[in-house]
């Protein structure tokens, strides 16, 4: 019982100074820094270049902590079989 809260709160630590390597490592652009495109007024394709070019890996940061959170989800929502 005493190694399962360890492990629990080891990963607990580490998401957390993940998340606040993700908050205050990432300089955070503006809307005024996309690149423009008149043609379409809702930016997409300046926000799709930006994602998969200068933001890859925060991108892919988030879609393995998205990934973890559908996972945890899928765990808790199963619960526990009686035996």
């Amino acid at each position: 019982m005493q190694t399962k809260k360890l492990a629990a709160f080891g990963i607990a630590v580490l998401f957390l100074a993940v998340l606040g390597l993700g908050i205050f490592g990432t300089s955070w652009n503006t809307v005024s820094e996309l690149p423009e495109n008149f043609e379409d007024p809702s930016n997409v394709e300046g926000i799709g270049m930006l994602i998969f070019t200068h933001y890859v890996v925060p991108f892919e940061v988030l879609s393995l902590v998205l990934l973890a959170t559908l996972i945890g989800a899928i765990y808790m929502a199963k619960g526990e079989e009686s035996k």
